[in-house]
């Protein structure tokens, strides 16, 4: 009686192990920078919602509030966040929007800023408070 052994080799076990293994590290980066990606939108919305808070006080008051007198939060939604408004004056203030847990790796994006200076607005990123307006990953961070 011919037994004919069906299956595979312990080789050709090891060899789509292998590839399987490159392919996941391959794959993985761009998994992840999509993952901060899509949290760094928690960040975004967290300050245009302060800049539009900011907004409604300017026009009721002589000058822009600090986030406990404009009632915000000082996380995001989704907690990715810690904001703070800082420089409220009568002609503009600085709300940044700081990556904590996880998002924290972000690291191109990790503080996000709105300022208003005298009506002009920027929009900046950087690795800390000290944001670069004029970097190619500022665009990247806040998708311009």
């Amino acid at each position: 009686m011919n037994k004919h052994q069906r299956g595979f080799t312990l080789i050709e076990l090891m060899i789509a192990t292998a590839i399987t293994s490159i392919l996941a590290a391959t794959a993985y980066p761009n998994f992840q920078g999509l993952i901060f990606k899509a949290r760094r939108t928690d960040g975004i919305t967290a300050l245009l919602q302060i800049q539009m808070s900011q907004d409604r006080w300017r026009s009721e008051h002589r000058s822009y509030a600090s986030l406990s007198e404009l009632n915000a939060r000082t996380v995001s939604d989704q907690r990715n966040y810690q904001l703070n408004v800082t420089d409220a004056t009568e002609t503009g203030f600085s709300a940044f929007a700081t990556a904590t847990g996880v998002q924290a790796g972000d690291n191109a994006c990790r503080v996000l800023r709105v300022s208003v200076d005298g009506g002009h607005t920027v929009y900046a990123s950087g690795t800390d408070q000290n944001t670069d307006n004029n970097s190619a990953n500022n665009k990247r961070c806040w998708g311009l």
